[in-house]
């Protein structure tokens, strides 16, 4: 009998290399339990205009073309991402323009995804209170489960991971 059989698994990420983390994990628990994997970028407009100075300097286009540009930056970001993850047949992406707690929320819901799987800073203190915190948003009002990858987890991880790999590195041909 099997408790827990996620087939539909959500992964939000920022393009950060926590994130990058949070994306390793659900990869892995897709492939695990054979679910599909929905990788959701998700931006506001805003973080991606440029300066007023920018545009007074480059002339000013307008606003829709802008938005288009950018969305089509972003699209070819999660792109490659994807084909450097090497993801399969079940991976797929989504990029959304709007506020990230209420679109992951909303796409976990009209979805039907089994489990989210995203990254936390872990900030403490008065940064915590001042940014807040999307994952602790989406954790406590999630209509699935929601697996919490921990920057210090993500970080041992990489470290982890180099060291193997300068281990397993052949040597170099001028080496002696």
């Amino acid at each position: 009998m099997k408790i827990y059989d996620p087939k539909k698994i959500l992964v939000p990420v920022d393009f950060s290399e926590l994130s990058m983390g949070a994306l390793r994990a659900g990869l892995e628990i897709g492939g695990k339990w054979d679910a599909e994997v929905l990788v959701l970028h998700i931006s506001t407009f805003s973080d991606h205009m440029p300066s007023y100075a920018e545009l007074e300097i480059a002339g000013v286009s307008p606003r829709s073309q802008r938005r288009e540009d950018t969305r089509m930056e972003l699209e070819s970001r999660l792109d490659l991402l994807l084909k450097e993850i090497s993801a399969g047949p079940k991976v797929r992406s989504t990029l959304l323009f709007g506020t990230p707690t209420a679109d992951i929320l909303n796409t976990a819901q009209s979805g039907n995804f089994d489990l989210i799987v995203m990254a936390t800073h872990g900030r403490k203190g008065l940064s915590r209170l001042l940014l807040g915190s999307v994952t602790e948003q989406v954790v406590r009002r999630a209509p699935c489960p929601v697996f919490v990858v921990r920057s210090k987890v993500v970080e041992k991880k990489i470290a982890e991971a180099a060291a193997e790999e300068r281990a397993t590195a052949p040597l170099s041909a001028g080496a002696s």
